[in-house]
């Protein structure tokens, strides 16, 4: 892959200069080694057409009539008008506050929703993620441009996605009121498995495509993500691709180089990152250690992560839920080792180890001599086992929610002695 036309690949400035020795080493490391690997959907926003959604989900005839209102609410007009009223108002694009940067709302008092939006909250939940594990809150909060922001959680409570709407900034062409949803790392997961390790994952975003194709969808942001748990193809494999040209494109008969930039963690091992374009253009791709970020400075495992994000230009279609590794390899050709490999269940598997292993290591530093002083004076083992039972809590810690962490890993997560400075502490 890596030598695959790499003189037409390069800028004309840099045909012609031959591979360090280093950066040939890297390439093939990386190509020839085998890996324990996953790809999939990490992060998914877009809006629908709200006047469609209500009528696919059948809203129309039961959601309608909550407050008395009925004869009002009878069609898409009216309510279209009626949760204009609420959220940011619009001002002239060409106006500028005190500071001299561009307005396009004005924030207004939040007024809490009523059980009409409440309502159509409730069916938006039903007919894009019912069954799936997530959570809809009861209540609503402002949001940046709709006028009510439904959060999506886990049974837990951890923040998942959300919901938006109402609003006169989020109005389409020809007058037709709109619907946001999100779901961020943990929303895709959830949606994905639904807790049956047995499902097929891919069958699930394609019948999610087709309830998105009736409902007038405009996908606005689609995180795809492989993970290498090995390490395998680093941030030196991916710094080697993009020096030697691998990334280059052509606009206007020429070749370019994307914008590059690095995050160094200096020697702390909490994780570097090398990104690849920039965050405002249609893609954008981050290759971080995933492990060392999650808080285990010892982990391999590096994610390669590709954002894009729609434009007046080029819009995301939904073909990428059905086939988001196409969309991967079609950004940059030389993305054509990514493939799906393993099941997403087994992700939640590696992140849960890290952060167990990050909590143990902090836990032993910060509580390690106190348990060794009780251990001490603990007569017998049941005396030792009553204050352990006494001071603990039955509600399970952030990083074992979403994971499945069972025993027979926990002797693997038992730290050593980091270094000299911990024995000297």
């Amino acid at each position: 892959m890596a030598d695959r036309g790499a003189a037409e690949r390069l800028p004309s400035s840099n045909r012609g200069v031959k591979r360090s020795g280093s950066q040939q080493t890297e390439l093939s490391r990386a190509v020839s080694a085998p890996s324990r690997t996953w790809a999939g959907i990490d992060w998914l926003a877009g809006s629908v057409d709200l006047g469609e959604l209500l009528d696919e989900s059948g809203w129309w005839g039961r959601g309608q009539c909550l407050d008395g209102s009925d004869a009002s609410m009878a069609s898409l007009e009216p309510l279209s008008a009626y949760l204009a009223a609420f959220g940011p108002r619009p001002k002239p694009k060409a106006g500028a506050d005190e500071n001299g940067e561009v307005v396009t709302g004005e924030r207004v008092p939040f007024v809490p929703p009523c059980s009409i939006v409440r309502s159509i909250a409730s069916a938006a939940f039903r007919y894009l993620f019912e069954g799936s594990g997530l959570v809809l809150s009861v209540d609503a909060g402002p949001g940046s441009f709709y006028a009510y922001k439904f959060l999506l959680t886990n049974v837990h409570g951890d923040f998942a996605g959300s919901i938006e709407l109402g609003g006169m900034l989020t109005i389409r062409k020809g007058g037709r009121p709109s619907l946001r949803f999100e779901l961020t790392g943990q929303g895709c997961s959830l949606y994905e498995h639904r807790g049956d390790a047995s499902a097929d994952h891919a069958q699930r975003w394609c019948a999610l495509r087709a309830q998105l194709e009736r409902v007038g969808t405009m996908l606005t942001r689609v995180d795809t993500a492989f993970d290498d748990f090995d390490g395998k193809r680093s941030l030196a494999h991916a710094r080697c691709m993009w020096e030697v040209g691998e990334f280059d494109y052509t606009f206007g008969g020429e070749r370019h180089r994307p914008q590059a930039k690095e995050f160094n963690d200096c020697g702390s091992r909490k994780g570097s990152t090398f990104y690849v374009g920039n965050s405002t253009s249609e893609k954008q791709l981050r290759v971080y250690q995933k492990g060392r970020q999650l808080g285990d400075p010892d982990s391999p495992w590096v994610r390669w992560e590709l954002q894009f994000k729609s434009s007046s230009r080029k819009r995301i279609t939904l073909d990428v839920l059905s086939d988001p590794m196409s969309f991967m390899r079609g950004a940059f050709e030389c993305l054509d080792f990514i493939a799906s490999c393993m099941a997403r269940f087994e992700v939640q598997d590696e992140v849960s180890k890290a952060t167990a292993k990050s909590v143990m290591r902090h836990g032993k530093r910060m509580f390690g001599r106190t348990w060794g002083a009780i251990f001490r004076l603990a007569p017998d083992p049941e005396s030792l086992f009553l204050v352990m039972q006494a001071m603990s809590d039955d509600r399970p810690p952030n990083w074992q929610k979403t994971g499945r962490l069972t025993w027979a890993d926990v002797p693997g997560l038992i730290p050593s002695p980091d270094t000299d400075e911990e024995a000297q502490q």
